[in-house]
């Protein structure tokens, strides 16, 4: 029987969101790398990172801040300068089980709420077997030379359009650098990808996106029960995925075994 989740566990809270701002590290450190030209950076703040991957980048946010205890006006007035200082607005994704100190600095500041994410968690037994997709489904690990062709058939997917600027692969670039980033192919044509990163033993999932030709025909099913046995080889004991409540990514984790354990809000605050 697999393991069932609670909502109330503060450590296992605390687990999920240190895995997360490490990734989130992680990446503005391979797309410094990878760009130097678009400023990537992450500091650690509050207990977590505030990460940077160029003015509207998805990347740029605060990761995993008020996990540990109290935090004062003054160490958030240095988080948010972070932002500030790089022309971008100050963006905090929120754990429900953050410290009250920081909800209230959120609050007093004029945050608004601008998305929430169903954070969904699975466990991995080292010794469960997983399907082998279908015929016409064949899914690859990226290998560096495929590296662009990734970045490209990824922001295909999360844009839902074919022909996307180059500034929308440039911010991309970094994330097939530094996780284990898989391709699906579909009766041999790329059609979605997929990453996972392994930290501290927690596997989390991220980059899934199918270009809008080629969805309803189950390959993302087929990139997450991939990552499920990687990880297991990978030594990981638990999964962990960022949703949109009620989408098809949300329904698909679920059908995998995937369990919600809590809503992440995001925030923003807005330089007048």
């Amino acid at each position: 029987m697999r393991k069932l989740f609670s909502s109330a566990d503060r450590a296992l809270a605390q687990r999920i969101e240190a895995a997360d701002a490490a990734t989130g590290l992680a990446v503005a450190q391979s797309t410094a790398r990878a760009n130097p030209q678009l400023g990537a950076a992450a500091e650690p703040h509050l207990g977590g990172y505030a990460v940077f991957g160029g003015v509207g980048s998805p990347m740029t946010h605060a990761m995993g801040i008020g996990m540990s205890g109290p935090v004062d006006a003054a160490a958030f007035d240095r988080m948010e300068e972070f932002f500030r200082s790089r022309g971008s607005a100050s963006l905090i994704d929120l754990c429900p089980l953050v410290d009250p100190t920081v909800l209230q600095l959120v609050m007093d500041r004029g945050y608004r709420i601008i998305e929430l994410n169903n954070v969904l968690v699975r466990e991995i037994d080292p010794n469960e077997s997983f399907p082998e997709p279908p015929d016409h489904i064949r899914i690859e690990r990226v290998r560096p030379e495929q590296e662009a062709l990734w970045t490209l058939i990824v922001t295909r997917g999360f844009l839902e359009k074919d022909d996307v600027p180059e500034e929308h692969l440039a911010m991309m670039s970094g994330a097939s650098g530094m996780a284990d980033c898989f391709l699906a192919f579909v009766h041999g044509q790329p059609v979605g990808g997929a990453a996972a990163g392994v930290r501290k033993g927690v596997a989390g999932f991220y980059g899934d996106a199918t270009i809008v030709a080629a969805r309803g025909r189950g390959v993302q099913s087929r990139l997450i029960e991939h990552r499920l046995a990687h990880a297991a080889r990978s030594g990981a004991d638990l999964a962990v995925a960022s949703v949109i409540p009620g989408s098809a990514s949300n329904r698909n984790y679920e059908r995998c075994g995937f369990q919600l354990v809590y809503m992440r809000v995001n925030v923003i605050r807005e330089w007048g």
